[in-house]
């Protein structure tokens, strides 16, 4: 998966440096915006004389919104998003064939439209540019995350080292909010098959007008009761209780639009479990209610 990740990052900078650079705009214009953009191209390329490579650089930076470019690049980013709900093995290997698949397709339109565009570009010096990006964000794609492990060690030292001799109760670890791949782990009596397909439409369903606007309606539910009195919150419930039903129902109905091979049965013993580790997780979260200690007799026992 990791691999399948780093293909995103970089098919992303083969289509992605020149956003601010559309076709038809002068090479004036912008120059911070696109001296950014360009800082992700290699400032030469070993086997691509220097003419050359100008004209490979402008071609790419043209080719942006070439429309074949763009249905790949949108691609690309379905499949950034499936990675956060991809569990298993099985899952993870087809994914990394869907990446392989849409970088042939990034790679190719890439290469159709800068040849389209200056037909004198040699397709040579062409491929020797797109691996030298792809080196080139490998290598920083490397030494960020050898940063965030530096940064990481000299935290943990730091915390150690200010940490008090003697801690004389350790609070207890948070809960960790669950994922959406642990949110969406295989369910008992539910074949593999059936659980990708729900995975899918499950991010589908996301989408969803209703359910986006019942989402709003919630947070907006959520923010009033913050700052509602106890009598004003036990009013609420009853709107609470509402608004879960009906966004429920709206799930279910996205879900079962985005896969209607699924039957209602499945769909429903899925979403009970779902629900289920939803219920478990919060009641984990939940502070634990404590019972007021019993105050000791006054004066004693008498004797």
């Amino acid at each position: 998966m990791r691999s399948a990740l780093f293909l995103f990052a970089t098919l992303f900078v083969l289509a992605g440096f020149a956003a601010d650079a559309p076709a038809d705009a002068p090479a004036a214009k912008k120059p911070t915006r696109q001296a950014k953009s360009q800082g992700q191209l290699p400032d030469s390329v070993d086997g691509v004389p220097e003419e050359e490579y100008a004209k490979i650089r402008r071609a790419l930076m043209m080719s942006y919104g070439n429309e074949t470019i763009s249905a790949a690049r949108k691609r690309l980013t379905e499949l950034k998003e499936r990675t956060r709900f991809t569990t298993g093995r099985q899952e993870s290997e087809d994914l990394r064939l869907d990446f392989e698949k849409a970088r042939d397709e990034m790679v190719k339109a890439t290469l159709d439209s800068v040849m389209k565009l200056d037909p004198s570009i040699n397709k040579d010096s062409l491929v020797l540019t797109l691996n030298a990006v792809e080196e080139a964000t490998k290598k920083r794609g490397q030494e960020a995350t050898q940063r965030a492990r530096e940064k990481e060690v000299a935290e943990a030292k730091l915390a150690k080292k200010d940490a008090p001799a003697e801690a004389p109760v350790a609070k207890a670890e948070e809960a960790k909010p669950m994922t959406p791949a642990q949110l969406l782990a295989d369910v008992e009596g539910v074949s593999a098959e059936d659980m990708k397909k729900f995975r899918a439409a499950a991010l589908v369903a996301q989408k969803d007008p209703t359910v986006k606007e019942l989402k709003s309606k919630q947070n907006e539910m959520r923010k009033q009761a913050e700052f509602a009195s106890p009598d004003e919150k036990k009013n609420m419930r009853n709107d609470f209780e509402v608004l879960m039903a009906d966004m429920r129902k709206a799930n279910l109905d996205a879900v079962s639009k985005a896969a209607p091979s699924l039957s209602k049965e499945t769909l429903e013993k899925i979403m009970e479990a779902v629900e289920d580790r939803m219920k478990a997780a919060a009641a984990k979260k939940a502070p634990k209610a404590t019972k007021t200690p019993l105050k000791p007799f006054p004066f004693g026992e008498k004797k």
